[in-house]
């Protein structure tokens, strides 16, 4: 079961986290350099984050549950890790309610964008917010890592013969 778990762990990671690091990184500028006019990207991003937000919630609870399944045997960073999980729910809460907002300057039907100006000031807010929740997910990413490494170490000897213990 830990097999599994650390698996689901480890695709939601690499697609929630990973696939907001690839689009952010790659798909956004070259989105803007080849669509024509570049206000086009607007609409693939509106759809992109969507599905990125929703992907959030099963990565959060598979997050969740490998946290409280964990033997890490080191409780502050099993407390970090529920403060980086922590960082990740509240910034998708604040994502998907920015998102809606940000909603109503678009005509997607036309992809025509309603105010250029009015929207700025909360889509800033929307790239601050999703850089601090790359930023949890980082942190999330390597203390998971550092956990399993730990909670292993612990196992490995915990089954080890008693004659190899002493040495």
């Amino acid at each position: 079961m830990m097999m599994l778990r650390r698996c689901l762990v480890l695709a939601a990671l690499l697609f929630w986290h990973g696939g907001a690091t690839f689009y952010a990184g790659v798909v956004i500028p070259v989105g803007l350099a080849t669509l024509h006019p570049p206000e086009l990207q607007t609409f693939v991003t509106r759809t992109v984050t969507l599905v990125l937000n929703l992907t959030g919630a099963p990565a959060l609870v598979l997050f969740a549950w490998d946290a409280s399944a964990s033997r890490d045997p080191r409780p502050a960073r099993r407390r970090a890790r529920w403060l980086a999980w922590a960082g990740m729910l509240l910034t998708l809460l604040v994502l998907a309610w920015l998102h809606n907002r940000l909603d109503e300057w678009m005509d997607v039907g036309s992809l025509r964008i309603l105010d250029h100006d009015a929207p700025r000031p909360l889509h800033r807010l929307y790239v601050g917010i999703s850089a601090l929740q790359w930023a949890c997910g980082t942190a999330y990413t390597f203390l998971t890592v550092y956990a399993w490494r730990a909670e292993d170490v612990v196992s490995a000897l915990s089954s080890e013969p008693s004659s190899t213990k002493a040495h």
